[in-house]
């Protein structure tokens, strides 16, 4: 039995639920995607008419974590229809473009895998007629197997690695070139003489709102063009990653909870990177770079000065996040995983749809996971 009482209501205020949460943060200090930065300005910015339900999981009688959930139907192309339940996440690509991360419970970190149980368990017992799935992205650990067996339930899991560098090791070293290996030491000084020879490398911090927005302009900038160079769908596709990014940028600079960097050769800007800042940790989220010519490395350069940046700051971690490219796995000292879960009752539907999935599978080979947050 469950160690957690929960009530799930309808949110009536969202401006309410977001002072409850940001009380709560208070105890937790829980990472930034469940921080009042990010909860709240999702909250501010949604659109108004999403059935959004507060969750409230209290032990003896005291609240002991928060989350949300939003409740979509949906009818997919060649899947079953669904009514979903989706974890602090709305289940409509036009708004989860933002894409959370490091995904739970706004709770003390050891009663995660105790609160997730908990919220299966909660599903396993009819989720109260509010939905048939159960969708948990980019959390932190999966429900196992077993458990989900032996409640009956149907269920996907996709995990995803992610990469991180321990700043604590860059200042100690104090060059973080030194901690790579030789090859990726050696291409990233060639990257830097190759800048260097045009004049100053140098990193600049936006140091107002105002500067922040600009940082964010020109980044979006720069990003939409190397990817539409390359044929490749860019991070502002939709509208509302736009619009929530601002919101956030406006709402939280002035508490530190966003750092926007620009990175400059001889005081010419080769790239752009915007980050979160929670607890001496840096989120690596977005960026946009000068990449016309991509041999001369632009990103691998701006991040390098970005970690020594951080690193000089006092932050104990700088997090590239999940998704895997040659530059994480070539700067990361840390690796760590995530994983989005998909949990429906045994519906005959689902049944349905999965048993086509697997022979999808067999022939063709198993889906891609889930895009990654960020493009570094």
């Amino acid at each position: 039995m469950t160690e957690f009482a929960f009530a799930v209501e309808p949110v009536e205020s969202r401006s309410a639920l977001e002072t409850e949460w940001r009380t709560l943060e208070a105890r937790f200090a829980p990472g930034f995607f469940l921080s009042t930065a990010w909860i709240g300005t999702w909250l501010a910015t949604l659109p108004p008419g999403l059935p959004l339900y507060r969750v409230a999981a209290r032990r003896h009688g005291e609240l002991a974590g928060l989350a949300v959930l939003v409740a979509t139907a949906a009818r997919p192309f060649l899947r079953a229809p669904s009514r979903g339940l989706h974890l602090n996440a709305v289940g409509d690509e036009r708004w989860d473009c933002i894409a959370i991360e490091h995904n739970g419970f706004l709770a003390a970190r050891e009663d995660q895998v105790a609160l997730i149980a908990a919220l299966g368990d909660w599903f396993a017992g009819g989720a109260d007629g509010l939905g048939d799935e159960l969708r948990l992205p980019g959390i932190v650990t999966a429900l196992p197997s077993d458990f989900l067996d032996h409640r009956r339930l149907l269920h996907s899991t996709q995990t995803r690695p992610g990469f991180a560098v321990d700043l604590a090791r860059v200042r100690i070293k104090g060059d973080f070139a030194a901690l790579l290996s030789s090859n990726a030491r050696q291409q990233l000084r060639r990257a830097q003489r190759d800048f260097v020879q045009e004049g100053a490398l140098a990193v600049a911090e936006a140091r107002d709102v105002a500067e922040a927005l600009e940082f964010f302009g020109a980044l979006k900038a720069l990003h939409i063009r190397s990817w539409e160079r390359r044929g490749q769908r860019h991070a502002f596709k939709e509208p509302y990653f736009e619009i929530f990014h601002r919101a956030l940028i406006e709402r939280t600079f002035a508490e530190g909870a966003v750092q926007l960097l620009r990175v400059a050769a001889a005081r010419e800007p080769i790239g752009y990177l915007y980050n979160f800042r929670c607890n001496d940790r840096i989120y690596s989220y977005q960026s946009g770079f000068d990449d016309a010519d991509r041999k001369r490395r632009p990103g691998a350069v701006s991040h390098a000065l970005a970690i020594e940046h951080s690193a000089a700051a006092g932050a104990t971690t700088y997090d590239f996040l999940a998704g895997e490219n040659q530059l994480k796995t070539s700067f990361a000292t840390d690796r760590y995983a995530l994983a989005w879960q998909v949990i429906r009752f045994p519906l005959l539907k689902y049944r349905l749809e999965s048993a086509a999935r697997h022979a999808k599978q067999r022939l063709l080979g198993p889906a891609a996971p889930p895009p990654p947050a960020s493009t570094p």
